[in-house]
């Protein structure tokens, strides 16, 4: 996992807690839009402290809208992007 440090604690949390996300989403798959339940399973076989559980779905959550296009696939000339 990358290791991004600042001076800023709460930058740091936020920033470990997207790291985090991101490892789980991709060990779901690559395709959009996962299923709650599919993420809490994961993040359950992982054996995240449940006190991170809340911050970890955030994250998820920020990540996978942020990767959302809405640009229809005949309008550009490119394969289809890579999800997380």
């Amino acid at each position: 996992m990358l290791n991004f440090k600042t001076n800023v604690p709460e930058i740091d949390r936020e920033n470990l807690n997207l790291l985090k996300a991101a490892e789980i989403l991709q060990q779901i798959g690559n395709e959009p839009n996962p299923t709650a339940n599919e993420f809490y399973a994961q993040l359950a076989v992982n054996d995240f402290p449940e006190e991170d559980y809340s911050d970890v779905v955030l994250a998820a959550i920020s990540i996978e809208t942020m990767m959302h296009m809405d640009i229809p696939g005949d309008e550009i000339d490119m394969p289809e992007p890579t999800v997380h």
